[in-house]
């Protein structure tokens, strides 16, 4: 157990600089090809998220411009996919775990293009960091952890778009703030907390509309 924790206690530490590392590999060798060479196999693979000539290309280029976006291309994508596909169906959406703002913009982005006027964005986040039931051992961050946001910087952030609705504090006390809801067509829940990603899960899950 002791060379588990240890172990977890490097990764962590690794982290900033393994993700430096492969966002200069991904500007270098990667960006602009909708093909790319998968190490170690040598093997060509379809990576539509570096293609520089698609409208997600365009997307991701606002967001960066309206702040830091941390997540991955490729998980991008599978949001950016996904949220366009549960647009067309019935029910609001939600993203559980906001940060600094980053993905959702995005979600917003897609939205914007396609959204009708009754469709809300609601964002469920602290705004304050990781809570104190973080614990590390199971849940990798600690208390404190993404610290560096706060309502009023995403709020600026994501002024432009009238359809957002916040709800800072502690899941799942404020789902209470949409119980009169009981629609949705698309949830992305990243709070990297066991407890609360099962809250999420439990609280949404019933409450899907058909295919989101």
């Amino acid at each position: 157990m002791e060379y588990w924790l240890l172990a977890k206690k490097a990764a962590k530490i690794l982290r900033k600089p393994y993700y430096a590392l492969w966002r200069l590999l991904e500007r270098s060798f990667y960006m602009g090809r909708k093909y790319t060479l998968q190490v170690p196999s040598g093997h060509l693979v379809y990576t539509p998220w570096y293609a520089s000539d698609s409208e997600f290309a365009e997307l991701i280029a606002r967001v960066k411009e309206s702040g830091p976006l941390i997540v991955s291309l490729d998980r991008c994508y599978m949001l950016y996919q996904f949220a366009r596909y549960a647009l067309s169906l019935d029910g609001d959406v939600v993203e559980c775990g906001t940060y600094n703002g980053g993905t959702a913009y995005l979600l917003a982005s897609i939205m914007a293009t396609k959204v009708t006027a009754e469709k809300r964005l609601h964002l469920f986040d602290t705004f304050q960091g990781m809570p104190v039931i973080a614990i590390p051992e199971r849940d990798v961050h600690a208390p404190g952890d993404f610290g560096d946001t706060s309502l009023d910087y995403v709020r600026r952030r994501l002024q432009k778009f009238p359809f957002v609705e916040f709800h800072p504090g502690f899941i799942p006390d404020t789902f209470a703030e949409i119980a009169n809801i009981d629609c949705f067509s698309f949830v992305h829940v990243d709070v990297d907390i066991y407890p609360t990603a099962l809250e999420c899960c439990k609280w949404f899950w019933p409450r899907m509309t058909r295919g989101g």
